[in-house]
């Protein structure tokens, strides 16, 4: 290549930058006021502290590295003397805004470098806007203490975007939520409906307690401590036991795993399939009341319920009126289906069985008495009652 070819190369390649023009380049020097950024000009431009963005860095260092990559305003071309002068935040165009909405309509997570700690808050710079992260959206726990978030790189998504007041608000915590549902959809992966696997106690909770499976944690409801009814999850279990649970039902969507600690061989209702049959008298305790009736557990693990209208020979307003939790009380079991786990039972009809008997037995002795007594005297009541006549 000749002289007079390189100069007219070297010329045509400036008349590509003009004053004014948005490039693109790479950062090759960085200190505390200044920066240096390659874009394939004749020489590095300069950019200055005050021209990186309109939030307020106090050092360059702490937000930018040597590599980064820049987007900028060329405002000045420079000359022997002068470098090339360029303006990130002046670059903010039409453009800008647009992905700034799209980040915000896609709830995209994107990272950030904090600049400073104000208060209310952390200042970040976003593509050279100022970004504000309120105190209550930078953790998932409130931080009395913001210091520690300065110059550090934040995972953030867009809450607030107002392009006519340049104001634009961020969420650390939106942030970290959704990047750990999707670690967790991932991890809800391993396990499947039916699955026995081993965990440890977490913590305890009015309706069950949450297991840690390692890297997700499940739920074990009341309900699925034992077969026994459970009114407290520490009557079943406590924080820091190990325990072998079944998986019910995974949700990746919303990252929850449901629990159970009954499992089908030690399903009581088996065994009370040979133990128990329609027309049996058996003795229960009463476990609970409800508008209706009372439910009355007659072998660990299988409860049956009394309707109201079977608790007593007469009428009562509440089963209240009748029997009360812990009593023991003799049944009639009307209705068994252990295959659905359900029994009716009856007070009323246990009763009257004996109630008879001891009838029969009065009529006799005073048929006895009058010295006319038949067979038919003696054991009319109880003939009928087991011929049902």
């Amino acid at each position: 290549m000749t002289d007079f070819e390189t100069t007219q190369e070297m010329t045509d390649e400036s008349a590509a930058f003009t004053k004014g023009a948005i490039v693109e380049g790479a950062v090759t020097r960085v200190d505390a006021h200044t920066m240096y950024v390659d874009f394939a000009y004749k020489s590095e431009g300069v950019m200055t502290r005050q021209e990186y963005s309109e939030a307020k860095i106090p050092s360059l260092v702490d937000v930018v590295s040597v590599g980064d990559h820049v987007r900028a305003v060329l405002t000045n071309l420079g000359d022997k003397d002068h470098p090339p002068a360029l303006s990130r935040k002046a670059a903010v165009d039409a453009q800008t805004w647009e992905e700034l909405r799209r980040r915000q309509r896609d709830e995209q997570v994107f990272d950030v470098r904090v600049a400073s700690a104000v208060k209310g808050g952390l200042v970040a710079d976003v593509d050279g806007l100022r970004a504000f992260l309120p105190a209550s959206l930078v953790d998932m726990r409130f931080q009395s203490n913001l210091v520690p978030f300065v110059a550090q790189v934040a995972p953030v998504v867009i809450t607030e975007l107002d392009e006519e007041h340049k104001r634009i608000i961020l969420s650390r915590k939106r942030a970290l939520e959704i990047r750990e549902r999707a670690t967790r959809s991932l991890r809800m992966t391993a396990f499947s409906p039916g699955q026995i696997v081993e965990g440890t106690v977490a913590r305890l909770t009015k309706f069950g307690a949450f297991v840690d499976l390692g890297d997700v944690d499940g739920l074990l409801h009341v309900s699925e401590m034992s077969w026994s009814r459970v009114n407290r999850s520490e009557d079943a279990v406590k924080p820091g036991d190990h325990v072998k649970v079944k998986i019910l039902r995974v949700d990746p969507e919303s990252g929850k795993l449901s629990l159970s600690m009954k499992f089908e061989h030690e399903n009581p209702w088996r065994m009370a399939a040979e133990q128990f049959h329609i027309g049996d008298i058996v003795e229960g305790a009463v476990n609970r009341l409800s508008s209706f009736g009372a439910f009355v557990e007659v072998a660990p693990g299988v409860e049956g319920l009394v309707h109201i209208s079977q608790l007593a020979q007469k009428r009562v307003a509440t089963p209240a009126d009748a029997v009360s939790p812990g009593e023991r009380v003799q049944v009639k079991i009307l209705e068994f289906k252990p295959d659905e786990e359900r029994m009716s039972l009856s007070i009323r009809e246990a009763k009257k069985r004996p109630e008879r008997a001891a009838a029969a037995s009065r009529n006799a002795a005073q048929h006895t008495e009058a010295g006319n007594a038949t067979l038919g005297d003696l054991f009319g009541d109880v003939l009928r009652e087991k011929f049902k006549i």
